[in-house]
């Protein structure tokens, strides 16, 4: 402390030995009101006189080489403004008594460490081990670093071992962890002084490190006194990390690896003999603390370990390893190189289980949770890849096609839309620009066969009950629902199945569950009406019938149409929303009288139109959008208006749209994008196409059924063409999963993706599957999906043929250690049905399944399989055995078949 002082004859920068402060403090804190305290003290200090402030308290400290000295200073000091600290050579013996009378405490103190720590942290006794000849210095050594862990450790009324090393590492270290181990040295090793530090400490305190350590590190003492002695003490992440990937079980150890341990060895500590078992279990515990550091902390926190451990091994020139690790930036640009090698010898025509495996590694590394975006595009080309692989076949009708592209084409542009951007990673930018081009030009042979039924779609032709013209929408779905349960109808102009099916994964993850007609194997889809434009096809979906409106003829009649009216009060009619009506002046919120209308129940239908795809597109600016509920602007707000309300919410679109992917401008007189009038030339990619759902003067357009082809200038994509981007508009209804009660003709279910856009390893190409290869029948059963499991009707038994000779499910089934797990369980709602199943899909998965293919593979949304499966573990955990185990954190189902045969004596 440096001294503030009023008298010239004292220095300002004074400075008292520690031991004599330390000393003043620890009786200051016995006797807050002493004063005119002497302590010996052989050697003068300079200044002779210091004044200076110890918390609240002045202290003037001055050292008296005779009694007369003393004398003269106990008769001129005045108790109150500052404290009397008076040092001199002498003791009580030789001091009269009539100068021990006044001193505090009667007597000189001696400056003892121990005495003095005692009465600093207040304990009654000190460990003997530390009272030993060769401890004397860390007595001293607390003395001094007091202030630094003073307040921070509950000593008790015994100074042990453990916690004057604890103390003195919090001092000397700034080591404040409770437990010593190795995952709190590495905690402690990332701090900016912690190399300085180390190399500060004194000799005596170095010298005995090894007591310290030796008895919580066992093996690894060694290696971490020997870093330390080598001034790494702060590379002790990074080391870890190189020793992670040089020490790895399994690796072969040739001569370039048997050099490389030894120039790590050398350079890092010394040349000291730890064996190879130790600095492979550095290198583990290294990676277990990080990837449990990583779960609750951001990746860059470890920036600059990483970057060190990457230098240590290139110098090492082992830059190849580092493949192996799951923390190494190094490691997730060879994953990337991996990912890019298997994708191009996939598309070459290899098989395809290598990307898979690539792509799971990937997946792997920790910084696949930072880039994000990047994985969910090598996904989406593993995918496609695997689409790909997938044999291509003739489907003739147009319900064929309609059923494939409903089923999967949506998934495919999505995967195209994603991958069209491309990717920072040089040879993935290649991969995907190759990948793009072969899926886009299978694609475009989609399309032209296609294009064979537009006139069929211009002229009305009947095609299936779940395929309807958009104008018959509101009359055939919208109205049915209406008359069980208030809807709200939304409508995203614009959106296309690629966006729709990126949207409604994410409505999924909301809370909110998809709804499909239960005789019906597939989702409803709508025909636009020709050409796909909003002025056409919206109004027709909003009024229910043919011809051309603004928002203004859409509201009248959508408030007209006869079949939502019967449903509604003449109070309370079908109300329409436009842009216009949703968003609050001022701000960019939902508007609160819209708000109101959707969280209430008075109007039976209501319908409300955003245009965030339409904006989207008109505009030139090149910015790929992520689908979601969030950017969809006020789409949460009237979300949560609906659950409010309890509505059906149906997400449908007027038409779709294709996205500019170096399209070519076609020289015409048009003033749409996509299409133009009869007075021109049919060209290469268009058709003719005529009919009464061709709403334009005569009745008769041509259209570019190729993705290819824009008559206007340039943007992010256009609509009013004949693809099938534009032509399929998609029909999701979904509902609140809080809501359980039946919807008569309408059941819930999982969330369906074609087989090829799971990501999990194939023991074949699907090309080669049967369920891939068979054509898609034209005619649709009239009875539900049996793998489809109805939450509303009564659970069914199992017949006989279900069960078969020798199953074990059906010696489960019928044990009687079941039938008595079953009675204790009445009320649990799961089928026998359901039972099996789940059983069958756990068994052929090894005994383990991701949840999501568990719910898809029983037919439920996924929200409803936690409910499912607590009523298969009241049934299958006999006395609390985990036969059935959830990983919330992985999203794991296990099922421990052995345990399940033993627990119900099952031969």
């Amino acid at each position: 402390m440096t001294s503030v002082v009023s008298n010239p004859s004292v220095s300002e920068h004074a400075k008292l030995p520690s031991a004599v402060l330390t000393q003043v403090q620890a009786i200051l804190a016995r006797d807050a009101q002493a004063d005119r305290i002497a302590l010996v003290w052989p050697e003068p200090i300079e200044p002779r006189e210091q004044r200076l402030p110890l918390s609240d308290t002045w202290l003037r400290v001055v050292y008296c080489p005779s009694e007369l000295a003393m004398r003269e200073r106990l008769v001129t000091h005045r108790p109150g403004a500052e404290r009397l600290v008076m040092l001199s050579p002498f003791d009580e013996t030789r001091l009269s008594q009539d100068v021990l009378a006044r001193l505090w405490g009667g007597e000189p103190k001696r400056i003892s460490p121990w005495r003095t720590l005692e009465q600093l942290l207040r304990v009654r006794r000190i460990d003997p081990r530390l009272t030993a000849k060769s401890y004397r210095w860390i007595a001293e050594a607390l003395v001094e670093g007091f202030e630094r862990y003073r307040g921070r450790i509950q000593f008790g009324e015994v100074l042990d071992f453990d916690k004057a090393w604890r103390a003195l590492a919090l001092a000397r270290l700034d080591f404040a962890g409770e437990a010593l181990d190795l995952d709190a040295l590495l905690e402690w090793s990332r701090g900016s002084e912690v190399s300085a530090a180390v190399s500060a400490l004194p000799e005596t305190v170095t010298a005995h490190l090894g007591d310290w350590l030796r008895p919580r590190l066992g093996a690894a003492t060694e290696l971490v006194l020997n870093l330390w002695r080598h001034g790494h003490a702060g590379d002790m992440v990074a080391i870890g990390l190189v020793c992670s990937v040089l020490y790895r079980a399994g690796l072969t150890l040739d001569q370039a690896l048997f050099q490389a341990r030894g120039r790590l060895r050398e350079r890092l500590i010394g040349g000291a003999r730890i064996d190879d078992a130790t600095l492979e279990d550095y290198g583990r515990t290294t990676v277990d603390y990080l990837e449990r550091l990583l779960a609750e902390r951001p990746y860059r926190v470890l920036n600059a370990p990483l970057a060190q451990a990457e230098q240590l091994l290139a110098s090492l020139d082992m830059q190849p390893l580092a493949a192996a690790s799951d923390l190494l930036p190094g490691g997730y640009g060879q994953r990337l190189d991996r990912l890019a090698q298997a994708l191009q010898a996939a598309l070459a025509g290899k098989p395809i289980e290598p990307a898979l495996a690539a792509l799971a590694d990937l997946r792997r590394h920790q910084l696949a949770r930072v880039r994000t975006e990047q994985l969910g595009t090598a996904e989406l080309a593993v995918r496609a890849c695997r689409w790909l692989k997938t044999e291509e076949v003739e489907r003739g009708s147009l319900l064929e096609q309609v059923d494939d592209y409903v089923a999967s084409g949506g998934y495919l542009d999505w995967a195209r839309s994603r991958l069209w951007s491309g990717d920072e990673h040089e040879a993935l930018n290649r991969l995907y620009t190759r990948l793009v081009g072969q899926v886009s030009a299978r694609r475009e042979r989609l399309n032209e066969r296609f294009s064979h039924h537009l006139s069929a779609i211009a002229r009305g032709d009947q095609v299936d009950a779940s395929v309807l013209p958009v104008e018959r929408a509101l009359e055939g779905l919208v109205a049915p629902l209406a008359k069980q349960q208030p809807v709200l109808v939304l409508v995203l102009d614009g959106m296309s199945h690629a966006v729709y099916r990126e949207l409604a994964g994410d409505l999924l993850h909301h809370g909110w569950v998809e709804l499909q007609p239960a005789e019906r194997l597939a989702p409803c889809c709508l025909l636009a009406a020709l050409p796909t434009i909003t002025r056409i096809s919206r109004y027709a979906l909003l009024s229910g019938a043919l011809g051309e409106g603004a928002s203004g003829e859409e509201k009248q009649a959508f408030a007209a149409h006869p079949a939502l009216k019967a449903l509604s009060s003449t109070k309370f009619p079908p109300l329409l929303f436009h842009k216009s009506d949703l968003q609050q002046p001022g701000s960019g919120a939902l508007a609160e009288g819209v708000r109101d209308i959707i969280a209430g129940q008075a109007h039976r239908v209501v319908g409300a139109v955003i245009n965030a795809v339409d904006d989207h597109l008109s505009s030139g600016a090149q910015v790929s959008v992520r689908w979601s509920v969030a950017s969809v602007g006020v789409l949460r707000q009237i979300l949560e208006a609906a659950r409010e309300s309890g509505r059906l919410v149906i997400l449908t679109s007027d038409h779709g749209h294709v996205l500019d992917h170096d399209m070519r401008l076609m020289p015409s007189n048009a003033e749409s994008a996509r299409f133009k009038p009869t007075t021109e030339a049919v060209g290469d990619g268009e058709v003719r196409v005529s009919g009464e759902r061709v709403a334009l003067p005569g009745h008769q357009v041509i259209l570019p059924w190729s993705e290819r082809i824009r008559y206007t200038s340039k943007k992010m994509g256009y609509h009013g063409g004949g693809s099938l981007q534009e032509v399929l508009i998609p029909f999701g209804v979904y509902r609140n999963a809080g809501e359980t009660g039946p919807i008569t003709g309408w059941q819930e279910v999982a969330r369906q993706a074609p087989a090829w856009w799971a990501l999990d390893p194939v023991s074949e190409p699907p090309a080669k599957a049967a369920v891939a290869s068979a054509p898609v029948s034209s005619a649709r059963p009239s009875k539900q999906n049996t793998l489809t499991l109805d939450l509303f009707a009564e659970p069914p038994t199992p017949s006989p043929a279900m069960i078969g000779e020798g199953d074990w499910i059906a010696a489960l089934l019928a044990s009687p250690v079941y039938a008595q797990m079953r009675a204790r369980s009445a009320r649990v709602m799961v089928s026998e049905a359901q039972l099996r199943r789940l059983l069958e899909l756990l068994s052929q998965a090894g005994g383990q399944q991701m949840a999501a293919a568990v719910a898809q593979g029983l037919g439920l949304p996924e929200i409803r399989l936690n409910g499912l499966l607590a009523g298969v573990q009241k049934l299958l955990n006999v006395d609390g055995y985990p036969v059935l185990a959830i990983d919330r954190a992985s999203k794991t189902i296990r099922l421990d078949l052995a345990s399940l045969k033993t627990q119900f004596e099952l031969s």
